[in-house]
């Protein structure tokens, strides 16, 4: 059974999650002013209807701080290499394990071969 079969790396959610529990072993915690005590999920939370998704989509490990100074909305993403990027996470944690699991390295076509 390949390490690959692990939900987190099929969605997006569970993606989510995993990195959640790796980074903030502790809970939650605000990048913005660093706050653990006040921050709470936002559920349902999803983006604005466009032609290709009318209903939206639904913003997943989505946190607010409820500190009065700070008030700002936040993922586990933010401070991360995966910040401004439009690829999927769980295609992230794909790729990162296909490139660290690998004994001579892999190429870039075949990385993308592997993920399509």
């Amino acid at each position: 059974m390949s390490i690959l079969t692990k939900k987190h790396f099929h969605d997006e959610a569970a993606a989510f999650v995993e990195l959640e529990t790796i980074l903030w072993a502790d809970g939650p915690v605000c990048p913005h002013c660093g706050g653990m005590d006040r921050v709470y999920a936002l559920k349902g939370v999803r983006t604005k209807p466009s032609k290709k998704n009318p209903e939206g989509v639904e913003r997943h490990g989505l946190y607010k701080c409820g500190a009065k100074e700070c008030r700002k909305q936040f993922t586990v993403r933010i401070g991360t290499i995966f910040e401004e990027t439009h690829l999927p996470l769980h295609k992230w944690l794909q790729a990162i394990h296909l490139i660290c699991s690998s004994k001579k390295g892999i190429s870039a076509n075949q990385l993308h071969r592997t993920l399509e």
